[in-house]
C-alpha cells in the first residue's frame, strides 16, 4: 500500500511530489505564473513509470488544476537519456493479477485525465519516447521535440499490447494505415518521420524543446482560458451532429462574455483598417 502523498513547498514557484517513503523523488512540480511544468525525475531508469510516478502525477495534476492561475501544463523529462521509456518493466514483473491490473487501470486513468484535464498541455520530449512514454506524450494536447528523439511502441514485439491508450490515440493523430503499422511492428521513428505524420508538432534543435515548450505556453497563456479550455473540449470529444450547434452557441456565448473579449476584437478590427 503506497502511503498518502504530501506536497512539500519548497519555494512559491517549485514543489516537490512525494510519498513518505520514496527513496527518490519521481517528479518535481514547477509553477511559474500561468504555466505549470511536470519534470519526471527517474532517469537512472530512463523516466520508467511505476506507481509511485503515477500517484505523484495525479497530485501535480490536482496541484495545477487547483491553481487558479495555471493555463497551461509542460511535461518533461530529466536526464539525458529519456523523456520516458515507458512502464517500469521491473515493477510490472514484480506485481501480479488483480495488482497487476490495477496498475494499468490506474495508468491509462491518469494519462485520460491530462487528456481531458481543462489545462493545455504540451509534451517536451528528448531521448527516447517508447511504450507508455509515447503514451504519456500522445495524452498531451502538442508534442514537441528535440533531435534527439526517439518514438516508438515496443509493446508487441516483447508479447504484449500497449494499454495506456495509444490504441485510441494513435489513429487520431496519424491516421489507421500509419498507427496499424507502429503498433504491430513497433518500428521506431526519428523526430522528421514523427513530424511528417503528425505524431509531433515541432522539431527543434538538441536540446532545445523544454525552451520551445516554455514559448509556445507563453504564447497559449495569452489565451482567454475559457476559449482554451472549450476548444480543448470541441476537439477532444465529437459532438453529435445534431448538438453541434446548440453547443457551439452556448460556448461563444461564454467567451463573448469574458472580460477580454470586446477589448480583444477592438484591436483586431483597429489592425485591420
Amino acid at each position: 500500500m503506497i502511503p498518502v502523498a504530501r506536497q512539500r513547498e519548497f519555494s512559491d514557484r517549485t514543489a516537490v511530489i512525494a510519498s513518505e517513503t520514496m527513496l527518490t523523488v519521481p517528479l518535481t512540480l514547477a509553477i511559474d505564473g500561468s504555466v505549470a511544468t511536470i519534470s519526471l525525475n527517474r532517469p537512472e531508469v530512463m523516466n520508467a513509470i511505476d506507481s509511485h510516478m503515477l500517484q505523484a502525477l495525479e497530485e501535480s495534476l490536482d496541484a495545477s488544476e487547483m491553481n487558479g492561475n495555471v493555463r497551461v501544463l509542460i511535461i518533461a523529462g530529466l536526464g539525458d537519456k529519456a523523456f520516458c521509456a515507458g512502464a517500469d518493466i521491473k515493477h510490472v514483473r514484480s506485481i501480479q493479477g488483480a495488482e497487476k491490473r490495477h496498475f494499468i487501470e490506474r495508468a491509462y486513468r491518469v494519462l485520460e485525465r491530462i487528456a481531458s484535464s481543462p489545462l493545455a498541455s504540451i509534451a517536451a520530449v528528448h531521448g527516447f519516447a517508447l511504450g507508455g512514454g509515447l503514451e504519456l506524450a500522445m495524452a498531451c494536447d502538442l508534442r514537441i521535440a528535440d533531435e534527439s528523439a526517439t518514438f516508438g511502441l515496443p509493446e508487441m514485439t516483447l508479447g504484449s499490447v500497449p494499454s495506456f491508450g495509444a490504441v485510441q490515440r494513435l489513429p487520431l493523430l496519424v491516421g489507421y494505415g500509419v498507427a496499424t503499422e507502429l503498433l504491430m511492428t513497433g518500428r521506431r521513428l526519428r523526430p522528421d518521420e514523427a513530424r511528417q505524420c503528425g505524431l509531433v508538432n515541432q522539431v527543434v534543435a538538441k536540446g532545445g524543446a523544454l525552451s520551445a515548450a516554455r514559448q509556445m505556453a507563453a504564447a497559449l497563456s495569452l489565451r482567454p482560458a475559457e476559449a482554451l479550455r472549450y476548444a480543448k473540449l470541441a476537439i477532444r470529444h465529437r459532438v453529435p451532429a445534431e448538438f453541434a450547434a446548440a453547443f457551439h452557441a452556448l460556448v461563444s456565448e461564454v467567451c463573448h462574455n469574458s472580460p477580454g473579449y470586446e477589448s480583444n476584437t477592438q484591436k483586431f478590427l483597429n489592425s485591420n483598417k
